[in-house]
C-alpha cells in the first residue's frame, strides 16, 4: 500500500526528550531553536483564505529538511556532552565499557518512542550503523540519535495500515492509531500510556480505545489543541491591528478616547478562541450555546473596554455583554482595525466560514467600475456599498450571498464597539453630515439566494443562522477538516461521498444537543478515525 505522509510538529523531538535530562533542559535548550529554524505552516483548506488548517499544509521545504538535521545533531549532542548526560540518556552501560548489548537496548529503548512503535532486528542493525566498535563512545551515540531523529518515521505520520488488507480502505495497525489518536488530541507523540496499550493490543478493542481517548480528552494538552482548532477556525484574518492607525485623522476622531495597543489584535482573537474552551471545558455547553453566548471573555482592558464590560479573571463568570448577540458580534469579528467598517467582508467571513457556502471569485476588475449612483457626503457605509454592488454584475454574488449579512452588525464600529449611529468623516476627520442612523435590517440568504427571509438586526441573524442545518453541517465539515488533515468528500445530494457518514455521525451529535466536548470526542470513537484510504 502507498505510504501517507504528514508531518509532525516541531514540539516532536522535545516531547521524545522529556525525561532524558529534565524537562528544562530540553526547553531552554531546544525551544528557541525549534522556532528559530521551522518556517511556520500556512493553513491549507478548500478555500485561499477561510476554513484551513495548518494539520493540512502537505508542504516540506528545505528549510524543514535542514532544520531537522542541525536539530537532531543538537539534540544528541546535548544529550551525550558528558558523563551524567549520557548515563540518564542511555544508562548506566554506557560510561565505560559500553558494549553492543548496550546499544542495542538503547536503540530499541529510544526508538520505540521516536519511531512510535517497536524497534525490529532490521531496525537496529540499520540505526546502529554509525556507531563504530566497541567500545562506543559517547559520539558514537550522538550519531545513533542523530540517525534516529532524522528518521522519516520520526519526523513523519507514517501509515501502512493493516498490510494484510487489500482492500482500498485498511484499518490503522495500533501503533498507527496511537500516533494518530495522540496528535489529534495532544498534537504531540503519544505518552508511555498510550505506546503501553497499542504494544498490548488493548487500543486494538473498543473498550480500550474509548478509554484513551476519554483519558486523553481530559488532559490539559487536549486544551490548547481544541484552542488551536478554534483559533485557525474564527481567526478573522482580514482584521488589521488598530494600532497601526493611531495618528491617522480620521480614526482618531473614530476611536475617540480608546487607544488601541500592539496586543489588542491578538487579544480580540484570543477573546474568541477563550469563550469556545470555556463552553468545551469550563462550563460545558452545546455548540449552540457558544454560537448565541453574549458574555465577554476579555482578560484585559483593551479588550473589555470593546465591550463596555469588566475584565474576566478567567474564573468567575464572565459579564454578560450588552448589545452582543453572540459569536458573529464579538469585536474580532465585526472590527476592522481601520476607520470604517467592511460590510463586504463581514458577509464573506460568514457565508464562508460558518455557513461552509462557495462564492465564485470576484472579476479582476472588481472595485474599479463606477457606482451606479454618485456618492453622497451622507452615504453610510451601508449605502456606500449598495451603490457599489448592489446592480450589474456584481449584484449576483454581493445581493444575493454577501452584503445582508455585513449590514445585520452595522450597529458595530469599525473597533468592534457597540453604537447607534455612524459618524461620515472625511480623510481629516472632519464631519461632512450629521451621524447617520444605524440600520441593520437584512435580506441574508441563509438557505440560498432564493431565501427570502429577513431579519431586524443581529439577535435575529444570529437565531436564523443557529435554527439553519447548515452551521451545524458547516461546523461538521470544519472540525472533519482539523481532524483529518484534508478536506472532506460530502458526496451530492443524489450521490454519498466517501466521508458521508463520518460527517453524519458529527451533525448529529451537535443536533441531539450534546455538549462540545461531546461532539470533539466523538470524532475520534468513529469507524472512519481507525481506518486509512489508499486510493
Amino acid at each position: 500500500m502507498p505510504l501517507q505522509d504528514d508531518l509532525v510538529g516541531a514540539r516532536e523531538p522535545a516531547v521524545v526528550l522529556v525525561g532524558a535530562d529534565g524537562e528544562d533542559v530540553v526547553n531552554g535548550d531546544l525551544e528557541w531553536y525549534l522556532n528559530q529554524s521551522f518556517p511556520n505552516d500556512s493553513p491549507v483548506g478548500p478555500d485561499k483564505h477561510y476554513g484551513g488548517f495548518t494539520s493540512a499544509n502537505q508542504v516540506v521545504l528545505q528549510k524543514h529538511a535542514d532544520g531537522v538535521a542541525r536539530l537532531a545533531t543538537l539534540v544528541a549532542e546535548r544529550l551525550t556532552n558528558s558523563g551524567g548526560r549520557l548515563k540518564r540518556t542511555v544508562g548506566e552501560c554506557a560510561v565505560g565499557a559500553s558494549d553492543d548489548a548496550c546499544l542495542t537496548a538503547f536503540i530499541r529503548s529510544f526508538g520505540r518512542r521516536a519511531l512510535r512503535r517497536p524497534v525490529t532486528d532490521e531496525d537496529v542493525a540499520f540505526y546502529r550503523q554509525p556507531a563504530v566498535a566497541v567500545p562506543y563512545t559517547a559520539e558514537d551515540y550522538a550519531d545513533v540519535i542523530t540517525l534516529l531523529m532524522s528518521a522519516p518515521e520520526s519526523l513523519f505520520l507514517v501509515e501502512h495500515g493493516d498490510e494484510s488488507v487489500t482492500a482500498a480502505v485498511a484499518p490503522l495497525t495500533p501503533h498507527e492509531l496511537a500516533s494518530r489518536l495522540s496528535f489529534h488530541f495532544w498534537q504531540t507523540t503519544p505518552d508511555e500510556a498510550l505506546l503501553a496499550s497499542a504494544d498490548s493490543g488493548e487500543l486494538g478493542t473498543e473498550a480500550g480505545f474509548a478509554a484513551q481517548v476519554d483519558r486523553l480528552f481530559k488532559h490539559e494538552r487536549t486544551r490548547a489543541s481544541v484552542g488551536l482548532f478554534f483559533d485557525e477556525w474564527l481567526r478573522n484574518t482580514t482584521l488589521q491591528s488598530p494600532d497601526g492607525l493611531i495618528g491617522n485623522a480620521r480614526f482618531d476622531k473614530l476611536r475617540g478616547d480608546y487607544t488601541p495597543v500592539k496586543e489588542t489584535r491578538d487579544r480580540m482573537w484570543s477573546e474568541v478562541t477563550d469563550a469556545a474552551l470555556y463552553y468545551t471545558f469550563d462550563k460545558p455547553g452545546t455548540f449552540d450555546s457558544f454560537f448565541r453566548s453574549t458574555r465577554s471573555f476579555a482578560r484585559t482592558p483593551d479588550v473589555a473596554q470593546l465591550y463596555g464590560v469588566p475584565v474576566w479573571d478567567g474564573v468567575s463568570e464572565p459579564p454578560e455583554a450588552p448589545g452582543r448577540a453572540g459569536l458573529i458580534t464579538r469585536p474580532a469579528l465585526v472590527a476592522t482595525g481601520s476607520a470604517g467598517s467592511r460590510i463586504i467582508m463581514k458577509g464573506v467571513f460568514i457565508r464562508k466560514n460558518l455557513l461552509c457556502d462557495k462564492l465564485g471569485d470576484p472579476p479582476a476588475n472588481a472595485g474599479s467600475s463606477p457606482p451606479a449612483e454618485p456618492f453622497a457626503p451622507d452615504d453610510t457605509d451601508r449605502v456606500h456599498i449598495d451603490k457599489l454592488t448592489g446592480s450589474g454584475s456584481c449584484a449576483g454574488c454581493h445581493t444575493a450571498l454577501i452584503n445582508d449579512l455585513g449590514f445585520a452588525t452595522q450597529n458595530f464600529d469599525s473597533l468592534g464597539r457597540l453604537r447607534t449611529s455612524e459618524l461620515l468623516l472625511d480623510g481629516d476627520g472632519k464631519e461632512l453630515a450629521p451621524p447617520a442612523a444605524i440600520d441593520t435590517s437584512a435580506m441574508p440568504h441563509i438557505a440560498g439566494p432564493t431565501d427570502e427571509t429577513t431579519v431586524a438586526n443581529a439577535q435575529e441573524l444570529v437565531s436564523l443562522m443557529a435554527d439553519s442545518p447548515k452551521l451545524d453541517a458547516c461546523f461538521a465539515r470544519t472540525y472533519f477538516r482539523y481532524t483529518f488533515g484534508r478536506s472532506e468528500d460530502p458526496g451530492t445530494k443524489d450521490k454519498p461521498g466517501a466521508d458521508s457518514c463520518a460527517l453524519a455521525h458529527i451533525e448529529k451529535s451537535l443536533r441531539q444537543g450534546s455538549d462540545l466536548a461531546t461532539v470533539l470526542r466523538s470524532v475520534a470513537l468513529h469507524p472512519s478515525f481507525k481506518s486509512r484510504s489508499f486510493q
